[in-house]
């Protein structure tokens, strides 16, 4: 129990230390296209915020799958579901910061990435990866009926 806490706090704690990190420098590298308040309005920006988000909640959801020894999915969606809860607070908060469609986007991509995340981890341990329970030599072999 407590490695899935540490494993779902590490995993917050890395999506909104990458995240924060990543916008303080995209307003100093862009600061035109932050307006009065960090309001965005610049579609080509906000996509920009989106993809890196993305993927820095994928690879943390991975991050506490991967640290969770069992359920990797399970710690993914968990890790997603208080996301989801942040992510809403933030959006309630920050509403005139930015167009409607960018935070609805937001909210609803926001379990899908914790699903990628989550299935990244599945997937690696199914080929035999890190702590997986096949061995190499048949992990190198493709699975029967693989197209590979």
């Amino acid at each position: 129990m407590l490695r899935s806490a540490i494993a779902i706090m590490l995993g917050f704690v890395y999506i909104g230390t990458l995240s924060f990190g990543a916008d303080a420098l995209l307003r100093a590298v862009l600061p035109d296209a932050f307006g009065a308040g960090g309001a965005v309005d610049g579609t080509a920006i906000l996509l920009l915020i989106t993809a890196y988000v993305g993927l820095f909640a994928i690879s943390g959801c991975y991050l506490a799958a991967r640290i969770a020894r069992v359920h990797p999915m399970r710690h993914a969606l968990f890790l997603g579901l208080l996301g989801l809860i942040v992510n809403a607070m933030g959006t309630i908060t920050l509403w005139d910061t930015a167009p409607a469609w960018y935070h609805a986007i937001s909210l609803l991509l926001v379990m899908p990435y914790a699903y990628a995340g989550g299935r990244l981890r599945e997937i690696e341990l199914a080929r035999g990866g890190p702590t997986g329970s096949r061995t190499a030599a048949a992990a190198a072999r493709p699975a029967a009926g693989s197209r590979l």
